[in-house]
């Protein structure tokens, strides 16, 4: 069959179709290499901006402001100080940031947040045309919430194409894993409002002195209005600035539906009240010795109950956004600040320097209310603090917590017991101890010799009950943990405080510090309670979980009859002692406000205390040197601060006279003088003294005729078992009792001769 032949229209038709599916296959081939090289390279770009990193909301590792709070008179918590921190953020939820302050910034700041996926694509566009063709004012750009938010969690924002790209990216993914709310919530307790302020809760704090959810729309919208510029639109320097600011997202809002013509103009006619003295007294780099001590205190307590390293605590401490309720009185603790500010206010010294002084306020309960460590005005933070770190010797002082205590908890003394004032005889013959007098007048009532603060008598008493069960209750039941049980020192020395010239004078191997004896005589103040001395109560985390809480249960450490009898004892003290000039007789209003209390001064007065008690308080006093030296003064200083201080104090609160309860079963009856014991006809009668019902005062014996005994003789002198009248030789000075109590009770065969302090001067 012969073949046909083709037109020229054919031969031309063919070509041109041939030419036309070489096109389209090259068109295809183009379409396919332009997805592979830009597939290839889209992977290459996320790879390597890591764009495809994912931004995490979780618990984002961020630096948290700590609070410290105090309490107002109606026990409610207020804010005490802020620590200083590089970052003053505190974290808020969502639901507790005002709806007027959400829509505020989604009006300036991206109007399109609730539609878009995380990138407005119409912005975007506009600001990279914007770059060629100046259409927007400069300072219009296209970034989104979730942008902004990124470069606040990374720090990623250099003027580049490809950290834009980056950007975009992440922001695409940030909206893909979380909610616009959660979005929102990290952007605002992120973003930067000066003055050191991250996040709209530290903006609310420091420019309003408001939480956030108190805000109003006007104050709103101007912490709003902050971010863009948080130099030129601070409050505090450029409140003008910061006006118009407020008022141009006050009109958006309005334009855009978010409140009415009347919500517009009641917020651009509100007056905006900000705290600015307020804000700056609360991020002053100084701070109270008190809010120091607090800061140790939580710091040990998160090492000892958590675990943590000191380092970890720190930085909880430091930057964890911890919320610290503390104990303090502030108008106790302003007081005590201005008391110490200037030595104008202490009685005078004949020293070229004025010695140094401490001085604790506590409530009945054991919380601190207040606390100084030095004379004059503090000026920075964790600074040394005397009153609960440096370890002094107690002196006399310490004779109510370990002598007389222990003579009446074991019924070996009572109020007017009749004791011999003259030394022991030590193993090598000398006689110890001396009174600060000079001088030994003989038998005497214990009342007598704690007004007096006769040393001899509280040896005798330690001595016959033991030095260690006088050791064990200090440290063990009132927590002196600066007493020594044994260690060695540089020279294979030997130390420890269980002997009769720590016990009984106060002569310890370092010393104590006033923060330990509040916290002891503590026991005076509320019937023989003991708490150790706590300055906070509770510890939140910044999700307000409960991190630390201080045991505060009171635990009862001796008798209430006891602490009764010792509180009666010391106020015989300021009555007519030692301590007669800490009573409140220059403040009219508290001038008969029972005051209860003893002095203590070690060797050469180189350390003077006084501790005091009120029904409402205990306050300790210290002076002294912190390198030893001797203090000089016409009138003993210590009692005279505690008045003047102390005095002060319960002036200024108001605080209604009240007798001290009486605790435990207890009665009044009148003694005599000679025999200590419950004066009957004939009697010369001593006073009145306070006994123990399960101990009565024997009718006295010396003037019923019941008694041989008409003066002091051998036969006065019993050995350490009292079921055993066997006399014993006076001369050798061990114990110089002379009403013995029915009571059997051995005392320590531990003889060691004190070491430190021979004799005490008060």
């Amino acid at each position: 069959m012969a073949k046909r032949k083709r037109t020229v229209g054919q031969i031309i038709g063919g070509i041109i179709g041939n030419f036309f599916r070489m096109i389209a296959i090259l068109i295809m081939v183009g379409i396919i290499t332009g997805c592979i090289v830009a597939s290839v390279l889209t992977v290459y770009i996320l790879r390597y901006m890591n764009a495809e990193e994912q931004i995490s909301l979780d618990n984002l590792d961020m630096r948290y402001t700590t609070i410290l709070y105090a309490n107002d008179e109606n026990d409610q918590p207020y804010e005490l100080q802020r620590l200083q921190t590089m970052e003053n953020r505190i974290w808020v939820n969502y639901d507790s940031i005002p709806k007027y302050m959400r829509d505020a910034l989604v009006a300036v700041e991206d109007k399109r947040f609730w539609e878009h996926s995380g990138v407005d694509w119409q912005r975007t566009v506009g600001s990279f045309i914007n770059m060629f063709i100046p259409i927007y004012p400069s300072n219009a750009g296209g970034s989104t919430l979730h942008q902004q938010l990124i470069k606040n969690l990374t720090g990623d924002d250099a003027y580049r194409v490809d950290r834009k790209l980056r950007e975009i990216f992440r922001a695409i993914n940030l909206n893909k894993n979380y909610t616009k709310e959660q979005v929102m919530e990290a952007y605002l307790n992120t973003v930067y409002y000066s003055n050191n302020c991250y996040g709209v809760q530290a903006a609310a704090n420091v420019y309003f002195g408001k939480d956030v959810k108190d805000l109003s729309l006007a104050e709103s919208a101007s912490i709003i209005g902050i971010t863009q510029f948080p130099g030129k639109y601070d409050p505090f320097v450029h409140p003008d600035y910061n006006k118009n600011r407020q008022e141009d997202i006050l009109y958006l809002m309005r334009e855009q539906g978010y409140i009415n013509d009347e919500e517009y103009q009641a917020a651009i006619d509100e007056k905006l009240d900000f705290k600015k003295e307020e804000a700056y007294s609360h991020i002053s780099p100084v701070y109270s010795y008190f809010v120091d001590h607090v800061i140790n205190q939580v710091l040990e307590d998160l090492q000892l109950q958590k675990g943590y390293s000191y380092e970890k605590a720190q930085e909880m401490v430091n930057s964890g956004g911890l919320r610290i309720y503390t104990t303090v009185d502030e108008r106790i603790q302003n007081i005590m600040e201005d008391f110490y500010s200037t030595t104008d206010n202490f009685p005078p010294i004949y020293n070229a320097e004025y010695p140094k002084s401490a001085s604790v306020v506590l409530d009945t309960s054991g919380a601190i209310q207040g606390l100084v460590g030095d004379i004059g005005k503090k000026t920075g933070k964790r600074e040394y603090d005397r009153a609960t770190m440096s370890r002094r010797q107690p002196g006399s002082s310490i004779k109510p917590l370990a002598a007389y205590l222990q003579g009446l908890e074991n019924d070996v003394i009572t109020y007017s017991s009749i004791w011999d004032d003259n030394p022991i005889t030590l193993p090598d013959g000398t006689l110890w101890p001396r009174n600060y007098q000079n001088s030994y007048v003989g038998p005497m009532t214990v009342e007598r010799a704690i007004m007096e603060s006769r040393n001899t008598i509280p040896v005798k008493i330690v001595k016959l009950l033991g030095e260690q069960r006088c050791f064990d209750f200090l440290h063990d039941k009132l927590n002196f943990y600066s007493l020594v049980r044994e260690e060695t020192d540089a020279a294979g020395n030997i130390l420890s405080d269980i002997n009769l010239s720590s016990m009984a004078l106060g002569g310890m191997t370092h010393g104590v510090t006033p923060l330990e004896m509040a916290g002891g005589y503590q026991i005076y103040s509320n019937g023989g309670y003991f708490t150790t001395p706590y300055a906070y109560t509770e510890v939140q985390d910044y999700d307000n979980n409960v991190l630390l809480k201080r045991d505060t249960t009171p635990r009862r450490v001796i008798t209430a009859e006891t602490a009764t009898i010792v509180n009666k004892l010391m106020q015989r003290v300021t009555q007519a002692g030692t301590g007669s000039a800490a009573r409140f007789t220059n403040n009219p209003t508290v001038s008969t406000m029972p005051v209860a209390g003893k002095t203590g001064t070690s060797s050469e007065d180189y350390d003077q205390w006084f501790m005091g008690v009120t029904p409402y308080y205990v306050g300790a006093v210290w002076m002294g040197y912190d390198q030893n030296q001797t203090i000089r003064y016409m009138n003993y200083p210590p009692p005279i601060v505690f008045s003047r201080l102390m005095g002060r104090i319960h002036e200024e609160l108001q605080l209604e006279i009240k007798e001290f309860p009486i605790w435990g079963d207890v009665e009044q009856q009148s003694f005599c003088a000679k025999s200590g014991e419950l004066a009957i006809a004939g009697c010369p009668v001593g006073g009145t003294g306070w006994y123990k019902k399960s101990n009565p005062l024997p009718p006295c014996t010396y003037h019923s005729g019941l008694s041989d005994t008409k003066e002091l003789d051998p036969d006065d002198f019993y050995d350490d078992d009292f079921n055993d009248n066997e006399p014993i030789d006076p001369e050798d000075g061990t114990f110089g009792i002379l009403n013995p109590p029915r009571r059997s009770s051995r005392r320590s065969s531990d003889d060691t001769e004190p070491r430190q302090i021979i004799d005490n001067e008060d």
